[in-house]
This record gives structure tokens, C-alpha cells and sequence, in this order.
């Protein structure tokens, strides 16, 4: 890669941000598209977020992806939100023209992509529980109601949080006149687990081999799908279970990958090219252990 004064800057607001695989997918990504453009990540602490994000249009950024734990601290600080991000309560894009800085949502639409065409799951009429109530959780929450499930429970150790989310997703049901059930349960061990088609881990837990299953798929009917937000091994110990029980499961390199995909295509109004994206973020991730 050539730098230029004329290169165009991207990049990854978070703390911390030492392993992420993002910068591998997009300037694959830029690189197969014959683009002069880079994306860098950038090690932003929350103290510093709102100084960060000012410098983001005097520094020439063109846009950014927001990670943990920025994905709903950054909100007071954008222009404006999308439709989808403003819903969600949480952004994980930002597209910079004009002078302005515009928040989007890209991993509600990448993780439910994933959901549907790798594992041939069908919200319909489903019921959905959701481990985890972050940023992660909001928008494989708002993910699910987007596509017709019929009921969502929520778990978070933290029960605070998970009464905002369930507030907020009881708010846009009852706005747009779904016929969705949502609610919180109060542990991993509750029955609403032994009804779910789908089961989300998504929390953080799994990123190390010393984590805690967020939750026992034994309670899952035969025919649930597992997901675990996290990506950064093949399968953490929740994939790894479930698929010793004979169930689907995925772990988040495709809601990473797809969220990805959309972030590139709002910055550039370009498709990339989405195999070599993956191949990128394996051999960043994987190594040589796929």
C-alpha cells in the first residue's frame, strides 16, 4: 500500500482495539478494488471519545466504525442518526460528508444476513432469547423484531440494562404495531430458554478460554440455532456445545464480515468484494488453525 497526501483515511473508534481484525478486512477490501484508501484503528479511551470524534473532520477521516464500549456514547456527539441506528439506540458506523457526521447501524442487518443464509433460520413466528443487552444485544434485538419474530426474553447480569432494552423494544412494538412479545427474564436458567428457536450469546463472554458458557444449551429444543456474537477463536465453548448436541450453530465472524460489507458500501457507495473480505478476516483471526 502507497500512501498519498491523496489517500483517503478510515478507521475504528474503540477501547481497546489491539485485536481487532477490521483493518485486515477493509484494506483487503480497498486493495481489490484498486482504491487509494486506508483504515487504521484507533485506540480511543471514553475520557477521550468527545475530543476524538471533534477531530475526526479536521484530520480528513472519511468514515469510521465505533466498537466497545463507544457504540452508544458516541450518539451525542454525531449530527445526525439513520432510522435504523436512531431505533436501535446504538452506532456502530459513521459516515463523515459535508462537514457532518452521520451515525448508522450495520449490525443488526449483518447478524441477521448471517442467521438466514448460513444457518437457513426463518424468524417468522419464532421465539428468540438474547443473552446480553450492550450494544451487541440491541441489535440482534431490533434484528429480530424487524423480522417478524413472536417473542424475545432478554438476560443481562446487569438487570438495569436490561430493562432499557426491553423498555425500548416494548416502545417501538408498541409504535409500530407488531405483535411481538418482549420481555426480561430474570436468569440463564429460565423456561423461556426451552421454547427459543434462537438463542444469541451476546455478551463478551467466550473471548477467553477461562470464560464462563453464558448459558447451557441443553435447555434448547433440538431444532434452536446458537449464535455467539464472538469470533475472535473458531468455536468458543457455547459453539463448540451446542454442536456436541446436534444443534446449528454459528459464532459472529459472518455478522462481522456483513456489518463490514455495509459500513464499506455507505463510505464508498461501492460494493467490495465480500470473499475477499472473508479470506482476510480468516487468516487475521485464524491463522493457519481453519
Amino acid at each position: 500500500m502507497h500512501i498519498t497526501g491523496k489517500t483517503e483515511l478510515y478507521g475504528l473508534l474503540g477501547y481497546p482495539v489491539e485485536h481487532t481484525a477490521s483493518p485486515k478486512m477493509h484494506n483487503a477490501a480497498f486493495k481489490a478494488m484498486g482504491r487509494n484508501a486506508v483504515y487504521v484503528p484507533f485506540p480511543v479511551s471514553p475520557e477521550n471519545l468527545e475530543a476524538a470524534v471533534k477531530g475526526l473532520i479536521p484530520l480528513g477521516v472519511k468514515g469510521v466504525n465505533v466498537t466497545i464500549p463507544h457504540k452508544q456514547a458516541i450518539i451525542p456527539y454525531l449530527d445526525s442518526l439513520h432510522p435504523s441506528a436512531s431505533a436501535i439506540g446504538a452506532v456502530n458506523t459513521v459516515q463523515i460528508s459535508g462537514g457532518k457526521l452521520m451515525g448508522y447501524n450495520t449490525d443488526a442487518a449483518g447478524f441477521a444476513s448471517d442467521v438466514e443464509i448460513a444457518a437457513s433460520f426463518n424468524f417468522t413466528n419464532q421465539s428468540v432469547f438474547i443473552c446480553g443487552a450492550g450494544g451487541a444485544g440491541r441489535a440482534v434485538a431490533f434484528a429480530c423484531l424487524s423480522r417478524g419474530v413472536k417473542k424475545i426474553g432478554i438476560f443481562d447480569v446487569d438487570s438495569q440494562r436490561s430493562k432499557s432494552l426491553v423498555d425500548a423494544l416494548v416502545q417501538y412494538v408498541s409504535q409500530n404495531t407488531l405483535d411481538i412479545a418482549v420481555f426480561q427474564i430474570s436468569s440463564v436458567s429460565d423456561t423461556f430458554i426451552a421454547t427459543a428457536g434462537l438463542a444469541v450469546n451476546a455478551t463478551p463472554l467466550g473471548m477467553k478460554s477461562t470464560d464462563a458458557v453464558p448459558f447451557y444449551v441443553e435447555q434448547l429444543p433440538a431444532e434452536s440455532v446458537v449464535y455467539d456474537v464472538v469470533y475472535n477463536i473458531p468455536e468458543t465453548q457455547l459453539v463448540e456445545s451446542a454442536k456436541e448436541r446436534g444443534l446449528k450453530a454459528l459464532n459472529g465472524l459472518g455478522m462481522l464480515l456483513g456489518q463490514g460489507a455495509m459500513a464499506f458500501r455507505i463510505w464508498t457507495g461501492q460494493a467490495p468484494d465480500s470473499s475477499v473480505m472473508r479470506a482476510a478476516l480468516e487468516e487475521a483471526i485464524y491463522g493457519d488453525t481453519v
